[in-house]
């Protein structure tokens, strides 16, 4: 019977036909010889909840310009014999757009040596961190916006109870100020009571600036606030960034993902 030919094909087809999510994520590792990245993802509508996943990428173009910490939006492409992603985009801009300090250092590059001082007085430099995993973030303890530092610190304190038994021996959290004028020691040691900091939460203050620069943090004062473009960045235990994430909107999973991948690559 001719009339039901267009009907037979159509339905063998559809075992072919790719159902399409959209996917929104940080790149937590990217391995370009397997043409796959590792994601930390939003919930996928209608399809998965949030969670740490890897992808394949079906233009393994796409991935050159990825690095962990990167946020990136692509179309999921699902099908019965396997699932792809496609057109991988970097996405979500920091917090202010400004171009990057010409000293900041790239994923992979070594932390240059540092002098600061915490909280409690003691001197803190690079060198200090070797062998340990480091994230560090830059916050102020004057910054009225409730959605950047405040959110920052929160952020920490939540890294400081899930990591509970590691932090001090295998990780260290870095709190860097961008008003080390009046975030002398003793503010700092007000503002860590304040968020329960532990001894491996320290905040530093001193001659940021050089600091800063490497890791992309942009700061300036204006309207008796200071403005800054709150980079957070995750140093593995060889003394080398390993992530970087723009912003204070990322999600605390995606952190503890970031975080946990360091730590499994350096048992």
């Amino acid at each position: 019977m001719p009339h039901r030919l267009p009907t037979l094909v159509l339905l063998a087809g559809l075992p072919l036909m790719a159902k399409t999510y959209a996917v929104d994520g940080i790149v937590v590792a990217v391995d370009p010889a397997a043409r796959t990245m590792l994601v930390s993802h939003r919930a996928i509508a209608h399809y998965m909840p949030a969670m740490l996943m890897p992808f394949r990428a079906e233009n393994a173009a796409e991935l050159a310009a990825l690095h962990p910490g990167a946020r990136i939006q692509f179309d999921l492409a699902v099908t019965k014999e396997q699932t792809v992603a496609r057109h991988i985009r970097p996405t979500g801009a920091p917090d202010a757009a400004l171009p990057a300090p010409k000293e900041k250092i790239e994923v992979g590059a070594a932390l240059p040596d540092f002098q600061l001082t915490a909280q409690d007085g003691r001197t803190v430099r690079a060198a200090d961190l070797r062998g340990k995993v480091v994230a560090i973030d830059f916050i102020y303890t004057r910054c009225p916006l409730p959605d950047v530092c405040p959110r920052l610190s929160a952020n920490f304190a939540m890294l400081q109870r899930r990591f509970r038994d590691q932090a001090g021996q295998r990780l260290v959290l870095l709190s860097v100020t961008v008003d080390p004028d009046f975030d002398t020691p003793a503010v700092l040691a007000d503002y860590a009571r304040r968020w329960a900091a532990g001894p491996a939460w320290l905040f530093l203050t001193g001659d940021v600036a050089p600091l800063a620069a490497a890791l992309g943090e942009i700061y300036w004062a204006g309207e008796g606030s200071i403005g800054h473009n709150s980079t957070t960045s995750i140093i593995g235990r060889d003394g080398r960034l390993a992530a970087q994430v723009e912003g204070s909107n990322y999600r605390p999973d995606q952190l503890i993902h970031l975080i946990e991948r360091q730590l499994e690559n350096h048992p």
